[in-house]
């Protein structure tokens, strides 16, 4: 209980000295309820010598516990209670502000159902229950020992009997965690999986419809196991949870039993017998909640560990150097792997500033790892990547990235309008400039015959936009953003032929006294190019200017007479 309480306040980070006022102010409002026993006791002992003055200093006992309990009840709901959301948003922000520094491995190695179930399941998990339980478990156990001292001052037997309440079933709570502690993560694990494979089976719903299958037998597999491991925490703790309130009703039972017999016998007096009735039934009143709070804790130990592996993201670690005027970009003897795989190997090559340099090879030859590790979205595992002179790792990523534009093959666009799309290369851009970047773009026209135009909302991913549509909004994005480096992949694949005329001249001019890297497959796009980089397996075989390589044996040259043959096709 401890240790979980230990590693609660250290998730709050900077809450952290209002959630231990809020765990003060939890045990300031035990103390507060155990005094109302005095205010009954002191009227109890003078029951016969009634008057108005022992009234009044029992009607004020009573009010400073009934004063003191609001206050610090208030107290815990400011320091814990609503607290709790502030701590949690804060985890939001921090867990989001690591997703964006680490490397993009990161996002194919770890399991989408981790990222998200932590991001959203575990913490709103740990926003609902963290505060509460750690309330419930010190309230309830100081309420307790308060109460049996009071007891114990008064007559042992009762005061033992109300200890061995307590640690009977505390040894019950001990059992509880170690139930849940096992099924605890099988739980975790299935929400996990759950989430996987439903996002995995709603992005993949047209497949599932064109070969006309119903629901995946996965899909139900992994919801069963979900609820399976929901129900086999439930009736592996119901037994006990009910054993540990059945121990406090009991030991609340003998406690009446044997403070009945005292009076019967005349043992104790009146007003010492009261007492112990009215303790008998407030002694363990905070304690019963503490099942649930103990089940509680080890779900949220659980759900702490979840949280502390998406916290412990690998950091791509740099520098924050500022830029130099020089925007040459140099990459040295290069290698980069996937895992095992090793994509990129032994690379060398320059690109000079204001330079136009187009990256051309087979599918699968490395050319769009070679512009994220410019970007760097990875960090190679040996050579460097120079630009302006410096290592990449000197800098930033918000310091790099700022002078760089990418256009990429698979086109994201967020749930949002139009404008606010294109604004995200440059937020605080006005409208005018928004607009010209899309005519730049070339596709004012069909964003103007849309119902609302730019304020138009497109859906999550663009869903609503066909896919050079997306592209050109891409791209009006880059153009907006103007960078000093432009990196464009295959960011004219999905244009039709009537536009890709225009779209090439604003490139031209987008590009114009700025870096250019083009992944290109388009004879239109690359016949330009001041170089031209033709990978194969990872490596360079190739590279020079069109009409040099044109005249060489070689990859680009049966690259060049496959497109003029397509050029020549006819239906």
């Amino acid at each position: 209980m401890i240790h979980t309480i230990k590693r609660i306040i250290k998730l709050c980070g900077s809450y952290k000295s209002r959630v231990i006022y809020g765990i003060i102010s939890s045990l300031m409002y035990s103390v507060f309820t155990s005094l109302s026993i005095f205010g009954i006791l002191y009227i109890l002992i003078n029951l016969k010598e009634l008057n108005n003055h022992i009234i009044t200093n029992s009607f004020l006992i009573l009010m400073i516990s009934v004063v003191g309990k609001c206050i610090f009840k208030w107290l815990i709901n400011i320091y814990m209670s609503g607290n709790g959301y502030s701590v949690f948003c804060e985890k939001r922000l921090e867990i989001g502000d690591k997703l964006k520094k680490a490397p993009m491995g990161y996002f194919n190695e770890q399991n989408l159902g981790k990222i998200n179930n932590a991001l959203t399941t575990t913490i709103e998990e740990l926003e609902k229950f963290s505060m509460m339980a750690v309330e419930n478990m010190i309230g309830g156990i100081i309420q307790a020992i308060c109460i049996t001292i009071l007891l114990f001052y008064f007559r042992w037997q009762i005061g033992l009997i109300t200890l061995l309440g307590i640690i009977i079933s505390s040894y019950i709570l001990v059992l509880i965690k170690k139930k849940t502690i096992k099924l605890a993560p099988r739980r975790a694990k299935a929400k996990e999986t759950m989430i996987t494979k439903v996002i995995e089976h709603i992005q993949g719903i047209a497949v599932v419809r064109l070969f006309g299958q119903d629901v995946d037998d996965s899909i139900d597999e992994v919801l069963e196991e979900d609820k399976n491991a929901h129900i086999a925490i439930e009736r592996s703790v119901m037994t006990l949870v009910s054993s540990y309130k059945g121990v406090l009703e009991v030991a609340s039972g003998f406690v009446i039993m044997i403070t009945a017999y005292m009076l019967f016998v005349g043992t104790i007096d009146f007003a010492i017998g009261m007492m112990f009735l009215v303790s008998s039934f407030m002694v363990y009143g905070q304690m019963e909640t503490m099942g649930n709070g103990a089940f509680l804790l080890r779900i949220i130990d659980t759900a702490l560990n979840s949280i502390e592996e998406v916290t412990n993201i690998p950091i791509i670690k740099s520098n924050d150097e500022a830029v130099s005027d020089n925007y040459e970009i140099e990459v040295k003897n290069i290698r980069f792997a996937y895992e095992s795989r090793e994509v990129i190997k032994n690379v060398s090559f320059k690109i000079p500033q204001n330079s136009k340099t187009a990256i051309v090879g087979y599918s699968g030859c490395g050319k769009t790892t070679l512009c994220n590790l410019l970007a760097r979205f990875w960090d190679v595992q040996s050579g460097e990547i120079l630009f302006g002179g410096k290592n990449i790792k000197e800098y930033s990523n918000d310091r790099l990235l700022s002078n760089m534009s990418m256009v990429f093959q698979n086109v994201y666009l967020f749930n949002d309008t139009i404008e606010n799309n294109i604004k995200f290369g440059k937020p605080d851009a006005t409208r005018e400039e928004v607009e010209l970047a899309a005519k730049k773009a070339c596709c004012l026209e069909f964003i103007n015959k849309l119902p609302e135009g730019f304020d138009t909302v497109i859906g999550e991913g663009g869903s609503t936009l066909s896919g050079g549509e997306k592209q050109r909004i891409s791209i009006a994005r880059a153009i907006l953003k103007d960078a000093k480096i432009v990196i464009l992949d295959e960011a004219t694949s999905s244009v039709d032929p009537e536009n890709e005329n225009q779209l090439l001249k604003a490139i031209e001019e987008l590009t114009y006294e700025k870096t250019l890297i083009t992944i290109a497959h388009r004879m239109s796009t690359v016949k330009n190019a001041d170089q031209i980089i033709v990978l194969n397996n990872g490596q360079i075989v190739q590279r020079g200017r069109h009409s040099e390589l044109v005249k060489e044996e070689g990859i680009y040259k049966r690259f060049v007479e496959i497109r003029e043959k397509s050029a020549c096709w006819q239906i």
